[in-house]
C-alpha cells in the first residue's frame, strides 16, 4: 500500500513539474523594456526610463529587459533588423530566478539611418517587439 502511494505522489508531482514548465513557456515574461542610447540594470531606472522615438546612427545602442517569472538558465534571444535586414542576433541566459534585468547591446557601426526593429524572443515565440527611427548623425 505505501508502495503504490509513493508512486502515485512520485507521478503527481512529475504531472505538476511538467504543467509547470509548459506553463513557462506559454506566459509573456516581458515586464517592461525600452530601447535606447543607454543602458539600464537597475528595475527603477529602467521604470522611470522615457522610450525615445528616435535615435541617432552611429552610435550604440541598447535594449534592456525587465523579466518576471523566469526560472534561472532560461534562454532568451533578440534579433535586431535595419531596414527590415536582420543585422545581429544575440541569446543570453537569465542569470536568477523570478525576475531581473538582460541588456542587449547593437554596436553602433551596425546602425544607420531608418528603420530599426527589436524582437525579443523565447524559443519561437516572439514575447515584444518595436520599430525605432534612426536619423543621420
Amino acid at each position: 500500500m505505501k508502495e503504490n502511494l509513493k508512486k502515485v505522489f512520485l507521478f503527481t508531482l512529475t504531472v505538476l513539474f511538467i504543467f509547470s514548465m509548459i506553463g513557462c513557456e506559454r506566459s509573456n515574461t516581458v515586464a517592461s523594456f525600452v530601447v535606447s542610447d543607454r543602458q539600464y540594470t537597475e528595475r527603477s531606472d529602467l521604470e522611470k526610463a522615457a522610450q525615445p522615438e528616435q535615435l541617432k546612427a552611429g552610435k550604440d545602442v541598447y535594449l534592456s529587459v525587465y523579466f518576471i517569472e523566469s526560472v534561472k538558465g532560461m534562454e532568451y534571444t533578440v534579433k535586431w533588423y535595419m531596414n527590415e535586414k536582420e543585422i545581429k542576433t544575440d541569446t543570453q541566459k537569465f542569470p536568477v530566478e523570478k525576475k531581473g534585468i538582460l541588456v542587449f547591446a547593437l554596436d553602433g557601426d551596425k546602425v544607420s539611418a531608418g528603420t530599426l526593429k527589436v524582437e525579443i524572443r523565447y524559443k519561437e515565440h516572439i514575447l515584444a517587439a518595436m520599430e525605432l527611427e534612426i536619423t543621420e548623425e
